[in-house]
């Protein structure tokens, strides 16, 4: 039996590969934690894992849960990266995890780590907890729409999936999935050929970083190209996942039209305002087959009119409402887009879609809204919440405030199955997640472990 730090148990996980849909391994890990600790445990076919612990002491009330996903999202500059077999490559730098080429994945390592130190020591006073590890959060969701809920007891859940340590998240926003194609036909074309690539930006989560202005790759290239009437793309490929925004993208195409003048304008008009950016535009060797004129004009209209970035804000400009223009890709028969829409207000988030389903349509792509993940709300009265506020206060003789996030949290799911949920969400502090430039404090790891310790202490 091991009774590692919080930091340590981040380590083991670091290395343990996890892409969404692909938890078996990290499921392993956790099934061999519990029966090392000879704590009682289950796994269902989705690799949820329950790893149940018997409070120290009676108590009166229900059980207490701890909730972390075990899938991260996968960002890569290294083509030939395989997460699927290949943990993170990370390393420590003045106090902080990080990693050189991909994502380090504390979304949601962290708080994985922090609730297997809670297990793991036994000279914590808590009452019963039940920890429950999801799977495929940062895609479908289908870990907690899945997830037995008869097998939890608890009305009180604390998720570690929070990437600031002086915040309680309180309220999330749905997210609605779209996947839209575009199925093209090829000629033979004649035209002068010409490759133009965007990389450097920061990227980042769609929810927490889509009010920070770091730009997005694919529409800033729509922009470029929207208005080139004999072009004819040859491939086109940008961003990784609907929920990041995209740092880059590449597209090669055909056309007679000569965009040098048009490409030092954007260069120098983007580059004022993202000083990492790169951009690259020259002609290449003649690619002979290309899609037909009428599909990749299609596509860039689309590309260009779909609406990104913050939509809908509050009076101190919180985003209420966004929109993420995440993927483009080409496949061997068609294009294919990933949409994300967000949204915090009821009602707002199918009025976008309905609007992002007419400008598909419009331009002849097909749409497809694949999932929705829902949103829950303020709570007036929340006794964990001010029991989380009072011992981090006393802890560490700092403020804690309050927050709303713009990004889907597993807690609408649960608050959804398990009535009257009283839900608290706490976290490491993380950096520019979902990103090549992510890194996780090595310390904060340690003093939630502390405050989640205590809380659970002084827990009626």
């Amino acid at each position: 039996m091991r009774n590692l730090s919080a930091s340590a148990y981040f380590e083991e996980i670091l290395n343990i590969p996890r892409p969404s849909g692909h938890e078996d391994q990290i499921a392993g890990y956790l099934v061999h934690f519990a029966q090392m600790h000879h704590l009682e445990y289950e796994v269902d076919e989705y690799s949820n894992v329950i790893i149940k612990k018997e409070g120290t002491h009676p108590y009166k009330s229900d059980p207490i849960i701890l909730q972390a996903h075990t899938d991260m999202v996968c960002t890569s500059i290294i083509a030939s990266y395989d997460f699927l077999k290949k943990g993170i490559p990370w390393t420590i730098k003045d106090g902080y995890y990080e990693t050189k080429g991909t994502s380090l994945g504390g979304d949601n390592g962290a708080g994985m780590a922090v609730i297997l130190a809670i297990l793991a020591d036994t000279s914590l006073e808590h009452p019963p907890i039940e920890a429950v590890f999801t799977t495929q959060e940062e895609t479908t969701m289908n870990g907690a729409k899945n997830l037995n809920y008869k097998h939890i007891k608890g009305k009180r859940l604390i998720s570690l999936d929070g990437t600031e340590e002086n915040k309680i998240e309180v309220s999330c926003a749905g997210m609605a999935s779209m996947h839209i194609t575009l199925p093209y036909q090829t000629v033979t074309s004649t035209k002068n050929s010409y490759q133009l690539s965007i990389s450097g930006l920061l990227g980042g989560h769609s929810g927490v970083d889509i009010n920070k202005n770091r730009g997005n790759a694919i529409k800033m290239l729509a922009n470029m190209l929207k208005d080139i009437e004999d072009i004819e793309i040859v491939s086109i490929d940008g961003g990784s996942k609907e929920n990041v925004i995209p740092s880059d993208i590449k597209c090669i195409f055909n056309t007679n039209y000569d965009l040098s003048g048009e490409y030092q304008f954007f260069k120098n008009f983007y580059q004022t305002e993202y000083e990492n950016m790169k951009m690259d535009f020259r002609r290449i060797k003649q690619r002979e087959i290309a899609i037909r004129n009428v599909d990749s004009r299609h596509l860039m209209q689309f590309l260009y009119e779909i609406e990104d970035g913050v939509l809908i804000t509050n009076d101190v400009n919180f985003p209420l409402t966004s929109s993420n223009l995440g993927v483009v890709r080409t496949l061997e028969k068609e294009i294919e887009i990933a949409l994300s829409i967000r949204s915090s207000i009821v009602g707002y988030e199918d009025f976008y879609v309905s609007r992002a389903e007419r400008v598909a349509r419009k331009y002849r792509l097909k749409f497809v809204l694949e999932d929705k993940k829902p949103f829950f709300t303020f709570r007036e009265e929340s006794p964990l919440r001010q029991l989380l506020v009072d011992t981090y206060e006393k802890l560490f003789n700092k403020n804690i405030t309050l927050e709303d996030v713009h990004a889907g949290l597993e807690g609408g799911i649960f608050a959804g199955n398990i009535k009257n949920l009283d839900i608290c969400v706490i976290g490491v502090n993380l950096f520019d997640i979902h990103s090549i430039h992510e890194k996780a404090e090595k310390e904060s790891l340690e003093r939630v472990f502390t405050w989640l310790k205590e809380t659970l202490k002084n827990m009626p």
